[in-house]
């Protein structure tokens, strides 16, 4: 079922993401939903406005970001349903009540932005990114001297300048 989502709609909810997830982007909100139950479905993020310039986004990935310029993301988002040749197989994703009715007149089904969002983050807690280490810190020769006995590592080679 591909999903109609209303962006800043979800983006906007509070009490729901943890700390560590506060203030998402649009991009923010699609790299969680490729992470999540909804990757297989296509997802459309209808957002308010004119897209930024600068915007990281995968590219091989079901969803795509719709920046609405002058329209409004709730006309955007009835007017997919209308065009659509199956409204009733689409999932609208917001709280707004103007969108809801929409959705509901064109037979979609409808999930709240908070439960969206729960959705996600019980999604993101079961799969966490695997995070590659930063093998580009700086240490100075004393850190890396502290560190070499911190693990044991007496007899390994001193750092470059050392003697």
């Amino acid at each position: 079922m591909p999903l109609l989502v209303d962006t800043l709609n979800v983006l906007h909810v509070t009490g729901v993401l943890p700390p560590e997830l506060a203030g998402p982007e649009p991009a923010d909100l699609a790299g969680w939903i490729e992470r999540s139950r909804y990757r297989r479905q296509k997802v459309a993020l209808v957002c308010d406005g004119q897209k930024p310039s600068r915007q990281s986004f995968s590219r091989d990935s079901l969803v795509t970001l719709i920046w609405t310029g002058s329209q409004k993301a709730d006309d955007r988002i009835a007017a997919m349903l209308e065009s659509s040749s199956h409204p009733r197989q689409h999932v609208v994703v917001s709280s707004d009540r103007a969108v809801q009715r929409a959705a509901v007149r064109q037979g979609a089904k409808i999930i709240s932005s908070a439960t969206f969002l729960e959705h996600l983050v019980s999604d993101l807690r079961r799969t966490p990114i695997a995070q590659a280490p930063n093998r580009n810190v700086k240490l100075d020769d004393e850190s890396v001297q502290k560190w070499l006995e911190t693990f044991g590592l007496t007899g390994a080679k001193k750092p470059k300048g050392k003697k």
